[in-house]
């Protein structure tokens, strides 16, 4: 053995009883000196076909693990909502081909500038969110939020807000309309900042006006999402009434 971990080559060995494999024995000195109490190397045994056979069994069932599809990160409603079934006319052309333009460009984005899609209840602001969502869940880390729901589950249960902070894209749906106190001020405005300092984009929908949005959300909340995000106008028709009159 020389002084850097010459390894010394045994003809005999082990043969496996299962597969007849001769499993050489090597030794091979440590790289550098260890203290008193330990061997200067350590025996190594080559593998067998019934080793390897086991290696490449587990190797398959990691894989076939890391190929099941992840939870949706969209509510079921929400999962089958994209561009191509969107209703498109000359009141929301203008929104959807920015959302599209959006989501295409989404991983150039660096200074996390969003969306907020604003107008009355029923013109299709959740469908055009969740559609940028769909649409870039399979590459990019999403979630979506109810503001309400996600409220009231913060004030019953001990909720994480990091997966939030951290994805790469996140859709709060119908800002605003939550009973505005300084608890839902405070929680709704860490969410928004910490975006902002992450530069993580997000999509807002809310059915109130632009210029109603502070009443509803205070002005420091209004203030971050108007100045930092895209504003898109949707109107036309309750889409939600006449889906129900039909």
């Amino acid at each position: 053995m020389n002084k850097y971990g010459l390894q010394r080559y045994f003809k005999s060995g082990k043969v496996c009883p299962d597969c007849g494999t001769l499993r050489k024995k090597r030794y091979v000195l440590h790289p550098f000196t260890l203290p008193g109490s330990y061997d200067k190397g350590q025996w190594l045994i080559s593998d067998c076909e019934c080793v390897k056979k086991e290696r490449t069994l587990k190797r398959l069932e990691r894989a076939k693990v890391l190929s099941i599809p992840g939870i949706n990160p969209l509510p079921p409603a929400m999962q089958k909502h994209s561009f191509d079934n969107f209703k498109v006319g000359a009141f929301n052309q203008e929104a959807h081909e920015a959302c599209i333009t959006f989501a295409r460009n989404f991983s150039k984005i660096k200074v996390g500038q969003g969306i907020i899609l604003y107008g009355r209840s029923g013109t299709g602001k959740t469908h055009l969110a969740s559609a940028i969502a769909n649409t870039l869940k399979e590459k990019h880390s999403v979630a979506f939020a109810y503001m309400p729901s996600l409220l009231e589950r913060m004030r019953t249960s001990n909720v994480s807000l990091e997966p939030l902070l951290s994805v790469d894209l996140l859709v709060l749906d119908d800002v605003g309309s939550e009973r505005e106190t300084g608890w839902t001020t405070e929680r709704l405005l860490i969410i928004v900042d910490g975006r902002l300092t992450n530069l993580k984009p997000t999509v807002f929908t809310t059915n109130y006006d632009l210029e109603d949005l502070e009443k509803r959300v205070g002005m420091r909340v209004a203030s971050r999402i108007l100045g930092n995000n895209l504003q898109l106008l949707l109107q036309g028709p309750d889409w939600r009434l006449i889906h129900h009159r039909n």
